[in-house]
């Protein structure tokens, strides 16, 4: 029966907290499931298994996807649950109280606020840790046969297929456990697994090398922006690493027994081999993160992070263990009672993660994206056409043209990708307007005053800032309160102040800003675009000498980022004389 509830209560769960709108972050998964991004990279797995959510008649696109997330999260319990019962057994023999341990060990771990908020997510990053997780099982459990060798290698093959830097982790892990082991693999084993790494990886990477000849080749609009997260709507947010996330969701006495735990394991020999490769995934998890995350898109480094969380969990319930048992055998007053509450005490922990969790997801509730792309759309007049540097942009963009068939008269040209495969050709079909630029990008680098002019004489055109424009750039450009427009002749001071006090625009930006800040701990993603667009305007309005307008700017980006160093910045610029340097401003 335990083991039966480390699978269905973290799936269940985690399904039933799927949300049917997406957040920013689950653009990528959800492009790349549909083949804007070629299968062969990472992602392939949960892309599949996206493809095949889609045949369950149970809510949209978004909520099946979300679906992989769930599947990753009752992997991972069930495989925690086999991880611990076998610590456990080897540890001390107590039949009555391993099942109910390793049950806790597999609730806490998936039911936590750092796992839920990546497992009720479009896109594989449970399920990277899941299928790691089980690879390390599998190892504990192969019994030296080629064919169980080809097996596991096949397994490790489909987590490279989903997450390199996941494969990378396991990969060290196993050689840590190697080392550490009695039983060292032959050569023929090794071959066995890397045969079955092979094939099932390549399963996934041929898909990548046909796509050329196909007739939708030119749908690959996505390569290249995913690993391209640089803007100013990156809006970095600093990682704490699997030893603080679990503090702070478990507590620290959790987290003491997770440590002790781990230490137990490494210093008794019978349990060294299984204990050494869940330090290492801590060890590493704690070392890695250095540059941090981004709410508007998945973070690569999740998938560690959560194999880490697990290990803590299966770490802990050894730590319970051996605890109770030894309280139990002093002689000391009240030792069996207080043996039993340090048990009871760490199964409360399981409501507790859940509680905790049920908050993480009622904070992330996708509207803020929903709305910023209903208004922001809306904003935008017939057959425009938008130049974007960001992925961010391209890809909120993309989805919600493909997932909810909005706007399909707006032409979305991702400047990063002007001279990659077909792009370029497919783009000039769609608007021959588009030739000049073409022509710029390839000799230049960067798109020239013609060639822009050109362009928004046949469509509304609409940009991103480039801080390598000129003066003469900046005078076509017309802010409102969403998008930066650019107009074929130059424009006026005062045109740009009538377009940016807009009422129209102005209350799109007041519902997009109210939703994003309606939540507790605010929608962090869309402020943070909110905040880049404002910040574009205020670069734009300082360097062509509107100070007033860009005060006004940077009121609206003091209503999105209370205390914003930027903001203080070109204030300081703005009380001094002279021009402003927007370069300098954007660095």
């Amino acid at each position: 029966m335990c083991s039966a509830l480390a699978l269905a209560v973290p799936l269940g769960l985690t399904a039933l907290r799927v949300g049917p709108s997406p957040e920013w972050r689950d653009d990528v998964a959800l492009v790349e499931s549909l083949g804007f991004v070629p299968m062969g990279g990472e992602g392939a797995p949960s892309a599949l298994l996206s493809e095949l959510a889609t045949l369950l008649p149970v809510g949209g696109r978004v909520l099946r996807a979300g679906l992989v997330g769930a599947l990753g999260a009752g992997l991972v319990g069930a495989v925690v649950y086999a991880y611990a019962r076998r610590l456990l057994g080897a540890n001390a023999a107590t039949p009555r109280l391993a099942p109910p341990l390793a049950l806790a060990a597999a609730l806490t771990a998936t039911l936590s606020p750092s796992f839920q908020a990546e497992g009720t997510h479009a896109g594989g990053m449970a399920l990277a840790a899941g299928l790691a997780l089980a690879v390390l099982l599998a190892v504990e459990r192969a019994d030296g046969t080629a064919r169980s060798a080809f097996a596991l290698g096949a397994l490790f093959g489909l987590t490279a297929a989903e997450s390199r830097v996941t494969a990378c982790a396991l990969l060290v892990a196993l050689a840590a456990r190697a080392v550490v082991s009695t039983e060292a693999p032959t050569r023929r084993t090794l071959a066995a697994a890397l045969a079955g790494a092979a094939t099932v990886w390549s399963f996934f990477v041929v898909p990548l090398f046909v796509r050329p000849y196909s007739v939708r080749a030119s749908l690959s609009l996505g390569v290249d922006l995913t690993t391209r997260l640089g803007s100013l709507a990156g809006s970095p947010v600093p990682r704490s690493g699997a030893l603080a996330a679990w503090a702070v969701d478990m507590g620290p006495i959790a987290l003491g027994l997770g440590l002790a735990g781990l230490a137990w394991g490494l210093f008794r020999t019978r349990l060294r081999a299984d204990t050494t490769p869940l330090a290492l995934l801590v060890a590493a998890s704690s070392i890695v993160p250095v540059g941090g995350a981004s709410p508007l898109a998945a973070d690569p480094l999740a998938p560690l992070e959560l194999m880490s969380l697990a290990a803590l969990a299966a770490a802990a319930v050894v730590g319970v263990q051996t605890a109770a048992l030894s309280l139990k055998r002093a002689r000391v007053p009240l030792a069996q009672p207080a043996s039993v509450l340090l048990v009871v005490f760490h199964l409360t922990l399981v409501f507790g993660a859940a509680e905790g969790s049920s908050n993480v997801v009622n904070e992330t509730t996708g509207l803020g994206a929903d709305v910023w792309t209903d208004e922001a759309e809306s904003e935008l007049p017939p057959r425009a056409l938008l130049l974007v540097r960001s992925p961010t942009l391209a890809f909120r963009l993309w989805e919600s043209r493909i997932v909810r068939g909005d706007r399909p008269d707006l032409v979305i040209v991702p400047l990063a990708l002007l001279g990659r495969g077909k792009v370029a050709t497919a783009l000039v079909k769609e608007e021959p307007a588009l030739v000049p630029l073409v022509r710029d990008v390839a000799i230049n680098g960067r798109a020239g005053e013609y060639a822009l002019a050109t362009l928004a004489d046949a469509r509304p055109l609409y940009v991103e800032l480039d801080p390598e424009w000129d003066k003469r750039l900046l005078d076509h450009l017309r802010p409102t309160p969403l998008w930066l427009g650019f107009t074929p002749h130059t424009l006026g001071r005062s045109d740009r102040t009538s377009a940016l006090a807009a009422e129209d625009g102005r209350r799109a930006f007041r519902r997009v800003l109210g939703v994003a800040k309606g939540v507790p701990l605010g929608d962090r993603a869309t402020l943070a675009v909110l905040g880049a667009q404002a910040k574009e305007q205020a670069v734009v309005l300082a360097a062509l000498g509107d100070r007033d307008s860009a005060r006004r700017v940077l009121g609206d980006l003091g209503r999105i980022e209370p205390r914003s160093d930027f903001a203080a910045k070109l204030t300081e610029r703005l009380a001094g004389r002279g021009p402003v340097d927007a370069r300098a401003l954007l660095e």
